[in-house]
């Protein structure tokens, strides 16, 4: 596996200090929302929890291809990218019943689910607000993102909600799911980055398709960590996918083998964990992790195709940044 060096905010050269500061000003410059009301103060301790900013980075690595390169307009699509992607963990941990995230407990186990489910319904709306607030210029990106939030919480959640223990998935399915849950903001990050930007058109479309190939083999990497990490170094719960009930692409590798095939069949909510460790340990040996793995390889391949068609950019070496960092990913 590659290795990469140093943080990616320094590869790239962007101040996570700002991303921060302008994700914390969403929220404490709302007029509905009191800064010390449980609203505000949970949606702040999500933001200071941390995370990887890869959303809000990639929104500015595509301004870089334009000429408005890093503006305001920018910064505003990279909070409202990050904010996206916070409430789309919120839903993700009810429906999943997790109970933590990024190492702390998961906002609904704080505040309770109905909340939680508010909670994250407001940053939706905060999103939208903030996009829209500077008039008629912010229009296309509001319609775009708002589009996003669409299909990432509802449409992609909807479909893991309905897969859930139909371990019969087809390829097919899986990566229309994938895509719907993480590829398409990666893409649209860049591709609205560089549009911010008034990059070329053509430049904006090989941006989108890189993003999408980053997503697709950044989720099936998610889906290998998931039985190969510990929950410490993951922040969950190490096997939460399977034990959830989730189709990923290990399983429906493994699926093929008829005996592997009848043991997960027989999972179930109320299944002990014997039972799923049992299955887990059937898919370790099956040898569909490595397959996996190479099918996230192909995505970067593919991915890496476009940064050499944009080597005409300076900003191609930004992609490359965050191709290294991706094909490196361990957490």
């Amino acid at each position: 596996m590659a290795s990469f060096n140093g943080t990616l905010s320094d590869q790239l050269n962007i101040s996570l200090r700002r991303i921060n500061r302008d994700l914390e000003r969403v929220i404490l410059h709302d007029p509905d929302v009191p800064s010390r009301s449980i609203v505000a103060k949970s949606v702040l301790d999500l933001i200071r929890a941390g995370g990887k900013r890869l959303r809000p980075m990639m929104t500015i690595v595509g301004s870089r291809f334009g000429t408005d390169v890093e503006s305001e307009d920018v910064y505003r699509l990279a909070s409202a990218a990050e904010l996206i992607h916070v409430a789309s963990l919120i839903h993700d941990d009810i429906l999943d019943q997790s109970d933590t995230r990024r190492g702390q407990p998961a906002l609904h186990c704080k505040t309770g689910i109905y909340d939680a489910v508010h909670i994250g319904n407001y940053i939706m709306c905060r999103v939208i607000e903030l996009l829209t607030a500077s008039g008629k210029d912010h229009e296309p990106y509001a319609h775009d993102l708002a589009s996003i939030t669409t299909t990432q919480l509802c449409l992609g959640e909807y479909q893991q909600m309905e897969l859930k223990y139909n371990f019969d998935l087809s390829l097919d399915a899986y990566w229309e799911k994938t895509r719907n849950k993480t590829a398409l903001l990666m893409a649209t990050c860049l591709q609205l980055g560089a549009k911010a930007a008034g990059a070329d058109e053509h430049v904006i479309d090989q941006l989108y398709a890189f993003g999408d190939q980053l997503g697709m083999a950044f989720q099936v990497r998610d889906d290998i960590l998931d039985f190969t990490q510990s929950s410490e170094s993951l922040g969950k719960p190490a096997g939460v996918d399977l034990r959830n009930g989730h189709a990923t692409l290990p399983v429906i590798l493994a699926m093929r083998d008829a005996s592997i095939a009848a043991k997960i069949h027989g999972l179930k909510a109320d299944s002990p964990d014997d039972a799923f460790d049992e299955a887990i340990a059937l898919i370790h040996r099956s040898g569909t992790l490595d397959e996996a793995l190479q099918m996230s390889h192909e995505f970067m391949k593919q991915a890496w195709n476009i940064t050499e068609q944009l080597s005409s950019y300076p900003a191609h070496r930004d992609l490359k940044a965050l191709w290294h960092y991706f094909e490196a990913r361990t957490y």
